[in-house]
C-alpha cells in the first residue's frame, strides 16, 4: 500500500456493493445510482498524509453540492480503519456524509475496485459509469467543484428545498393515440397532466384570458403519484405537447414540464373507399357504420335527404361532406336521431389517401320506416324511474337485448339479458337526455338528474 501516491481507479464500469457506514447506515451503491444521483467516493485512512490534507476540500465540496440531498452523494471508504478511529476521523474534519471501514465492508470494496494508491477520488454517474476513475491533486475545493460541475452537475444549498417536478416519458404512439408515463419527485404532492397542439392552447388562452398553467390546471386530470395516461382519437401527423403541471402542497404551480409527441401518419398511396353499413332502427333513427380500407387517412361521412341530394347536386353534396369539419380515422358507429319519418336518405362517404388525393365516393341510401314495435298506443316496455338517479329499471316481455345512447346519438353501453325487469346503474352518468333501444326496435327517452 503506498502512503503518499495515488493512481487511478482501472475500473470503468461501477460494481455494486452493500456496505454499513460507522453510524450502522446500510448502504447500496446501485439504489443510490438508480435513484438519479451521482456518486462521490473517496477512497483513504486515517494516518495518510495527503488524505488528510484533500478531506477539508472534500468536505467543502460536499456542502456546495447540497450535502447529499441534490445531484451528487458523497461517501469515503477505508481498507484498514476500525469504527473508532474513523469517528475520531470525522469529529476532527466535520464529515457528514457516511463513512465506511474495515467493519462496514471497506476492505473488500477497496480491494474490488483494484484501488492501490490513496486517496483515490472517483465519480460514478447513475448509468453506472465511472466518469472520473481519479481527481488529483486536489489543492483546493473549488478543484472537487470545476470536476463535477463539468459532468453537469448542479451547485446547491445544504437543507435546500426541492421544487416540486414531474418526468414525463412518451410511451407508445399511434396515428391516433399517445401514450405518457408521468412520475412525480417527493416534493410533488398533486399534478396536473393535459395534452393538446400549442395552437389549441395558444387559442384558448386567448379566448378565455387565462395563462397556459391555469388551462392546464382548470382541464387537466389531476394525479398524485406516478401514473401511464393515454390519449385516443388524435389527429395522425400532428405534433403534440403533453403537459404537467407540478402544484406543491399549498397549491402553489411549479416550473411547467412538457414532451411532445407526433402522431403516426394513417393510409397509404392507392385509393380510399369507405364502406357503409346501415340498419334502420325505427321511423326516426338509424344506425350507421363506416369502415375506411387500409389506403385511407382520413374521411368524412353524414346522412342526406335524396330530394335534396337532387337538388344541389351530387358534387355539391360531396363538397358539403367533405367540409363538415369532422374528420375521421377509424371506423366510426353512430345512431342518428331525429330522421324524417318515411323519406329516402343518402349515406354518403369520401376519403382520402395519405398523399391527400379524395377516392370513391361511397352513397347508400335507405328509407326510413314507421314499422315499430309499439302497437295501440300501449307501451311494451316501462323505465323507472324516470327522471333517473342512481339507477334505471327496465320492465317489459322478451327483452334480449338493452343499448343505451346519449342526446347526440353515441352509444354509450349495451346489455344482453334474458330477465324481465333489468336494472342499470346511472350514477356515472352526467344528467342530460338519454335514449334506451330494446332488441335494436323500440326507443324510449328518459333523463338523469343527480
Amino acid at each position: 500500500m503506498s502512503l503518499s501516491l495515488s493512481a487511478q481507479c482501472p475500473l470503468t464500469e461501477a460494481v455494486d456493493f452493500n456496505a454499513t457506514d460507522i453510524h450502522g447506515t446500510e448502504i447500496n451503491l446501485f439504489e443510490i445510482l438508480d435513484g438519479g444521483q451521482y456518486v462521490l467516493i473517496d477512497f483513504f485512512y486515517t494516518t495518510c498524509g495527503p488524505c488528510n490534507q484533500a478531506v477539508p476540500f472534500v468536505v467543502e465540496s460536499y456542502s456546495a453540492f447540497g450535502c447529499n440531498e441534490f445531484d451528487v452523494f458523497y461517501m469515503e471508504i477505508s481498507p484498514i480503519d476500525g469504527d473508532a478511529a474513523l469517528q475520531t476521523w470525522c469529529s476532527t474534519y466535520g464529515v457528514e456524509y457516511p463513512t465506511i471501514g474495515t467493519s462496514g465492508n471497506g476492505s473488500s470494496i477497496c480491494s474490488t475496485y483494484g484501488i492501490t494508491a490513496y486517496p483515490t477520488v472517483i465519480l460514478i454517474a447513475p448509468n453506472h459509469d465511472i466518469v472520473i476513475q481519479d481527481l488529483w491533486p486536489i489543492n483546493n475545493a473549488q478543484t472537487i467543484i470545476n470536476a463535477l460541475t463539468a459532468q453537469g452537475l448542479e451547485e446547491h444549498e445544504c437543507g435546500g428545498t426541492v421544487d416540486p417536478t414531474v418526468d414525463i416519458s412518451i410511451g407508445e404512439v399511434t396515428a391516433t393515440s399517445v401514450e405518457a408515463t408521468f412520475t412525480p419527485n417527493d416534493a410533488c404532492p398533486t399534478y396536473h397532466i393535459l395534452m393538446s397542439t400549442e395552437a389549441e392552447m395558444q387559442t384558448w388562452m386567448v379566448m378565455f384570458g387565462k395563462t397556459l398553467e391555469e388551462l392546464v390546471q382548470m382541464w387537466g386530470i389531476e394525479l398524485h403519484e406516478t401514473a401511464t395516461n393515454v390519449w385516443t382519437g388524435q389527429t395522425p401527423n400532428t405534433e403534440y405537447t403533453v403537459y404537467a403541471l407540478p402544484v406543491d402542497a399549498e397549491g402553489t404551480f411549479y416550473e411547467l414540464q412538457t414532451e411532445t409527441a407526433t402522431t403516426l401518419q394513417l393510409g397509404g398511396t392507392g385509393i380510399s373507399i369507405i364502406d357503409i353499413a346501415v340498419q334502420v332502427i325505427d321511423e326516426t333513427s338509424v344506425n350507421t357504420t363506416a369502415t375506411p380500407n387500409v389506403e385511407t387517412a382520413e374521411y368524412h361521412y353524414g346522412l342526406i335527404t335524396k330530394e335534396y341530394f337532387e337538388e344541389v347536386g351530387e358534387e355539391e353534396a360531396i363538397r358539403l361532406i367533405r367540409e363538415d369539419g369532422y374528420p375521421l380515422y377509424a371506423v366510426d358507429e353512430w345512431t342518428w336521431l331525429n330522421l324524417i319519418p318515411n323519406t329516402y336518405y343518402y349515406a354518403l362517404g369520401t376519403g382520402q389517401n395519405a398523399n391527400g388525393e379524395w377516392g370513391e365516393t361511397t352513397l347508400v341510401d335507405f328509407y326510413t320506416s314507421t314499422v315499430g314495435i309499439e302497437t295501440s298506443g300501449e307501451k311494451l316496455i316501462q323505465l323507472f324511474p324516470n327522471p333517473a338517479n342512481d339507477y334505471i329499471s327496465v320492465t317489459g316481455e322478451n327483452i334480449s337485448k338493452i343499448t343505451i345512447y346519449n342526446a347526440f346519438g353515441q352509444k354509450i353501453t349495451e346489455y344482453e339479458t334474458s330477465d324481465s325487469s333489468f336494472d342499470i346503474p346511472t350514477r356515472s352518468y352526467k344528467n342530460g337526455i338519454y335514449f334506451i333501444r330494446i332488441n335494436d326496435s323500440y326507443t324510449e327517452r328518459f333523463v338523469i338528474s343527480h
